[in-house]
């Protein structure tokens, strides 16, 4: 009888606990969902990475010991209800091990819905080690770019496109794994350089992806 009076008890307790930790993970994932706010964005994105193309990361997963930057610049969106119209946004990362974020606002109360956009994003990437104000630039048209951050002290990278088949225009690709820019261009980084503080690397003849036809809303 004793016995049968202990099992119960523990059943309940165990029955009490599950309970608790559901409730506890699905008020967690309410919560997460709920954190998220809306999001829209036209623009330009290029960015350069140390892979063979086409790179494996935004298309079946993060691919170990790639060094990657890339840059987006706002002709019109908005987060968290902020216009983010001028905003520019550049990364470098080790997908997987960090990310190094940089921003430049035309106007000041653009800053931290910005950054907190940056985060959201490239948050995917990594942990987010840093988050810098800095003068971007990004130059170029149909896949053939210049990209700089602080005038190259920190970041600066050329790309070029890589053709289809009908050796006119560049090889498209659709349906990847990224809220901003989920249809690309097939490009080439033809060089690179990243130096910030104690993270550096160098890119040369290796994959690239471009837009300037970003163009996506949602939530992050």
């Amino acid at each position: 009888m004793k016995a049968r009076t202990i099992a119960g008890t523990m059943r309940a307790v165990l029955s009490v606990a599950l309970f608790t930790g559901i409730n506890l993970a699905t008020g967690m994932s309410t919560a997460s969902a709920e954190a998220k706010s809306p999001f829209s964005v036209a623009g330009t994105y290029v960015e350069g990475c140390s892979c063979s193309a086409p790179c494996p990361c935004q298309l079946t997963g993060v691919a170990h010991g790639c060094n990657g930057v890339g840059a987006i610049t706002l002709s019109s969106g908005s987060y968290r209800g902020v216009a983010l119209n001028g905003v520019k946004i550049a990364y470098a990362t080790v997908p997987g091990e960090w990310v190094r974020l940089y921003v430049d606002v035309r106007d000041p109360q653009q800053q931290e819905a910005a950054t907190a956009f940056a985060r959201a994003v490239y948050g995917a990437f990594g942990p987010i080690e840093a988050v810098k104000p800095a003068h971007i630039q990004l130059a170029g048209q149909g896949g053939k770019y210049t990209v700089s951050v602080d005038d190259g002290k920190i970041m600066q990278y050329t790309t070029e496109p890589v053709l289809g088949g009908d050796q006119r225009t560049p090889i498209v690709i659709g349906n990847i794994h990224d809220p901003l820019h989920p249809t690309v261009m097939q490009g080439k980084t033809i060089s690179g350089t990243y130096q910030d503080g104690d993270r550096s690397f160098t890119l040369k003849d290796s994959n690239s992806y471009f837009t300037d036809r970003m163009r996506n809303r949602g939530k992050l």
